[in-house]
């Protein structure tokens, strides 16, 4: 916990006024709840059993005023609270999405990404749990038990000693619940997890679920995980019902106990109507708080299994943000003895080729022979076992990686478009106006391909790009490379959906357009490899 608890001290450093205010709002409610059981001792003693009106009068304006400025000082210390805690969540979201970004991508294969959504909103929401008003107005319900603690002894020591008798007992009860609900909460956690990473599986693979009629079994499935989950929440709420009997049955026994010895001491002189009450209501500011306190233990137990996960989430290896600038401007890639392999299986053994600026090189071979493996590890998405990456002669691994990525268009044969216009996908900088972007169209030939799109290049592309056709994908793809030109293109098989004279033409013309950048390709289409510089085949993981 140590670490989230770092990170949401620090970004409270700014709100440091905020909490002087409310901590200034806690010592005045201490005060005011000192003063007002002896407000309401003079009043029932002086006015109700002295049948004095002005007495009555006056102490009742008195309960009056100071009930004011108490609901006004806890409305600002909750007003303050309220925006502290939102920042707090803000800038801890803010923080897991720029990890999220910034993560290895062979942690993508382990969860999905609705698995990871959930986990994270999840987590966050219960580290804000921290802030709520029980946990972070403990130190007003310190001050509130000591002063509570005082009235209670100067009225009358002996009833004192029963509140006292009363706590120890609360507080073993409060502890086994505790217990109870961390171990049910972290149970509902995993099951939680499980039911999410399931869900988001069937709904990526409905197509799979439609064509295959599994209609049934997925729904009984779904039911099972439901009701399990169901079952959880109940089981902790029923811990939180049970710790509310408790507090009350304990609050209700001990009232009846101050009733019977306050009558007792009034029967025999030794305590006013006025006192009884007044204790009655010093008891409530010790035992209200005592309360409190012990319920920050459930709380504890609650959010604890989520910031082990969310210790757990910031160790997660990120990709390295830091390193050199590219030296001059690209001209060579090259890679020596490059070997990379997973699960004991060798992908690629001592791969080494020299590219140059200018150059069209194809990379051909059979499927799974380490193709689409060797553009990861020229995109650094994975690490070589062994072996060198050099840009201009100078290593890879020590260039900044967004400088080093910028350094390559990919278009691949599955591209990915996100779920917003044509435009926002083209143009995601925001760096072309209307005019320029219908420019390209025509330039690469496709202005027919602009008037498929109803809204224009303002029509959105859908989940998972359904308002396209595979066609319409990689040519947008190929555009939006085109947009965001860098020296080095890659094509990975990114015609595999394009009809013969579409792809003829990106062959040919297509490539003709982007001058002496380096060009590689991963195609099966041997016979447009004629014009390439350089082929390499790829077999039995070696060139």
């Amino acid at each position: 916990m140590k670490y989230v608890l770092k990170q949401i001290l620090q970004i409270m450093k700014k709100h440091t006024a905020a909490l002087i205010v409310m901590l200034g709002a806690c010592m005045l409610c201490m005060i005011e709840s000192f003063f007002h059981p002896l407000v309401v001792q003079k009043l029932t003693d002086s006015g109700l059993v002295q049948k004095n009106y002005k007495a009555i009068c006056t102490y009742a304006y008195i309960l009056i005023v100071l009930i004011i400025a108490v609901q006004a000082l806890e409305s600002l210390q909750d007003w303050l609270l309220l925006k502290i805690r939102n920042d707090v969540l803000h800038k801890l979201h803010v923080q897991a999405f720029q990890k999220v970004l910034r993560l290895k991508m062979d942690q993508f294969t382990k969860q999905n990404s609705t698995e990871i959504i959930n986990q994270l909103n999840m987590d966050i929401e219960s580290a804000g749990m921290l802030l709520d008003k029980g946990i972070l107005y403990m130190f007003t319900y310190t001050l509130r038990i000591i002063s509570g603690f005082i009235g209670l002894f100067y009225i009358n020591w002996k009833m004192a000693f029963c509140i006292l008798a009363c706590i120890p007992v609360k507080f073993l009860l409060l502890q086994i619940l505790s217990r109870k609900k961390e171990h049910f909460f972290q149970d509902y956690i995993k099951r939680n997890q499980s039911f999410y990473a399931w869900m988001s599986d069937r709904i990526t693979g409905i197509r799979e679920v439609k064509l295959q009629n599994r209609y049934e079994t997925e729904e009984q499935y779904f039911s099972w995980y439901k009701k399990e989950l169901l079952h959880q929440q109940q089981k902790i709420s029923f811990l939180d019902i049970c710790n509310m009997t408790v507090e009350t049955g304990i609050q209700g026994i001990m009232t009846s106990i101050y009733y019977l010895l306050g009558g007792f001491f009034v029967c025999n002189g030794s305590m006013s109507m006025g006192s009884v009450l007044a204790f009655i209501s010093y008891s409530g500011n010790v035992t209200g708080p005592i309360s409190m306190l012990m319920n920050i233990k459930m709380i504890i137990a609650q959010i604890r299994p989520s910031f082990r996960r969310l210790e757990e989430f910031w160790r997660l290896e990120i990709e390295p943000q830091k390193g050199k600038t590219l030296q001059q401007e690209f001209h060579s890639l090259e890679l020596c003895k490059v070997c990379f392999g997973y699960d004991g299986k060798c992908v690629l053994r001592d791969v080494s080729m020299k590219l140059y600026r200018g150059q069209k090189i194809a990379i051909i071979g059979e499927n799974g022979s380490g193709k689409s493996t060797l553009i990861q590890i020229l995109l650094r998405f994975f690490q070589p076992d062994s072996g060198k990456i050099f840009i201009n002669g100078q290593e890879a691994e020590d260039i900044v990686l967004t400088e080093y990525r910028s350094l390559f268009s990919v278009v691949s044969q599955f591209p990915y478009l996100f779920q917003e216009t044509i435009r926002k996908n083209l143009d995601y900088e925001n760096k072309y106006r209307e005019e320029e972007l219908k420019a390209v169209f025509s330039v690469v030939g496709m202005e027919e391909l602009l008037t498929h799109f109803p809204d224009g290049l303002d029509t959105i592309v859908g989940v998972n790009s359904t308002n396209l056709s595979g066609g319409e994908k990689q040519k947008l793809a190929f555009l939006r490379a085109l947009l965001h030109p860098a020296p080095i293109f890659i094509f990975d098989e990114c015609t595999s959906n394009l009809d013969r004279e579409s792809e003829e033409w990106f062959f040919t013309k297509g490539l003709e357009m982007l001058g002496d950048r380096l060009v590689i390709l991963i195609t099966h289409q041997l016979q447009y490899t004629k014009k390439c510089d350089k082929i390499y085949e790829i077999k039995n993981g070696r060139i």
